[in-house]
């Protein structure tokens, strides 16, 4: 009999683990897709801070600031993302390149701004750790 309790015991307690890995698996996913929704919509409602076209006007990079909203969540999500990201546009429209879900870097572009560079097909942008950039050749 004490065996037999033993392994009731036993799996029991391998049942309440799957159990709390499934949990936290769900929790999880729940605040991933809620941090998703968050980036999503302060992205859609980001404004323009500043623009520069290029010398030869065929690209426009962009500075935008998002908008997190209110809330706790919101909050969050707001303290660790960038107060600005940057988009680099072709003169017909098209996205050439974006650090909106660039996550490993803070960008700056309220104390200092996107630019170009001097060959003008290079979209400079600042971080929290110097500059970054693209070569664009669509741009030259």
């Amino acid at each position: 009999m004490r065996q037999l309790s033993f392994w009731h015991r036993h799996d029991l307690m391998q049942l309440l683990k799957k159990t709390g890995l499934i949990a936290a698996a769900i929790l999880f996913l729940i605040l991933l897709a809620g941090w998703l929704f968050i980036k999503v919509s302060a992205a859609r409602n980001a404004t323009v801070y500043t623009q520069q076209w290029n010398d030869q006007g065929t690209c426009v990079i962009k500075t935008y600031v998002p908008h997190y909203g209110n809330g706790v969540p919101h909050t969050i999500v707001r303290a660790l993302s960038t107060s600005t990201f940057f988009r680099v546009y072709h003169k017909d429209g098209t996205l050439l390149e974006s650090t909106e879900w660039v996550l490993d870097m803070h960008e700056d572009g309220i104390l200092d701004h996107a630019r170009w560079g001097q060959n003008q097909n290079r979209a400079i942008y600042p971080t929290d750790m110097g500059y970054e950039g693209w070569t664009l050749p669509e741009c030259a």
